[in-house]
C-alpha cells in the first residue's frame, strides 16, 4: 500500500521585522508630520514616507521606532534591481498621543469638508421666478401634442415673413425716412481740398476735371504721382496712397 504524500508548507514567518541595523541619518518626529500623513492606529502604525512618498509601517513601536525597509520602486514593478530607500530603517520618535492624533486628524476632515462647501467652483442652481414656473406649469400641462402644434403654427407665420420679405424689389427704399445720396460719395478730406485744376494721370495721359471726380473714380497717388483707378490696379496695394 503506497503511503500518500504530504505536501510542503511554508513555515509562517515573523511578523515584526527584527533588525539591529539603524540608519545613520536624524530621526524623524511624528508631530511634525500632519495628521493625514501618519498613521497611529495602534498595530497599524504607518507614515508617509519624506522620501519615496509611500506608506511605510513602523516597527518596533515598543522598543526603538523605524521604517522597515522599502524600496523605491512600487511593488507591481517587476524590476531585478529594485532600488533601496534612503529612509530604511530609520528612527522615528512617536511623541504624539493617539488620543491627540485623532483629534488632529478629525478636525482637519471637518475643515476641509467646510472649505470644499465654499469654494467658488461649486454651481448652485438658480432659483426659478414666478414667471420661469408658470412657463414650465403650462409647457407640463399643455402636453407635447399641444406644443407641436404651436410651433407648426410658429413656423407657418415665418414662412409669411420670409415670403413678404422677398417681395420687395430689388433697389427700393422704404417710404420713410431720409432718402440715400445719388450722387459719387466722397471723404471729407477730399472735399475739403481746393481745386487744383484738372488731373492727369502719369501712366496713360487720362484726365479728370476736378479732384472730387478724380476720388470718386478711384484714382490713387503713386510715388506722389496722380495715376487712375485702372493704373493705379497694376501696382501692389501698399505702394497706393488716395488723395
Amino acid at each position: 500500500m503506497a503511503t500518500p504524500t504530504v505536501e510542503p508548507t511554508a513555515r509562517k514567518r515573523r511578523r515584526k521585522t527584527r533588525t539591529k541595523t539603524v540608519s545613520h541619518l536624524p530621526p524623524l518626529v511624528a508631530s511634525e508630520f500632519k495628521a493625514d500623513r501618519i498613521d497611529l492606529t495602534p498595530g497599524k502604525e504607518h507614515v508617509l514616507c519624506p522620501a519615496c512618498e509611500t506608506w511605510t509601517p513602523i516597527t518596533g513601536v515598543l522598543g526603538t521606532p523605524v521604517l522597515v525597509p522599502h524600496h523605491t520602486t512600487p511593488y507591481h514593478d517587476r524590476t531585478t534591481t529594485p532600488r533601496r530607500c534612503s529612509n530604511t530603517n530609520r528612527r522615528i520618535v512617536l511623541d504624539t498621543k493617539v488620543e491627540a492624533w485623532q483629534e488632529q486628524l478629525a478636525e482637519r476632515t471637518e475643515v476641509s469638508a467646510s472649505v470644499a462647501s465654499r469654494r467658488a467652483t461649486k454651481v448652485l442652481p438658480k432659483p426659478a421666478g414666478p414667471q420661469t414656473e408658470r412657463v414650465l406649469r403650462g409647457r407640463d400641462e399643455r402636453g407635447p401634442v399641444t406644443r407641436r402644434v404651436e410651433w407648426a403654427g410658429v413656423l407657418c407665420r415665418v414662412r409669411q415673413a420670409d415670403q413678404r420679405r422677398a417681395a420687395v424689389p430689388q433697389g427700393a427704399h422704404p417710404a420713410e425716412g431720409p432718402e440715400a445720396p445719388l450722387d459719387h460719395l466722397v471723404p471729407r478730406q477730399a472735399a475739403e481740398q481746393p481745386e487744383a485744376g484738372p488731373l492727369k494721370c502719369e501712366r496713360c495721359g487720362a484726365t479728370e476735371s476736378s479732384l472730387t471726380s478724380a476720388v470718386a473714380a478711384g484714382w490713387c497717388r503713386i510715388t506722389r504721382r496722380s495715376h487712375c483707378g485702372r493704373c493705379a490696379k497694376r501696382f501692389p496695394a501698399w505702394t497706393r496712397t488716395a488723395f
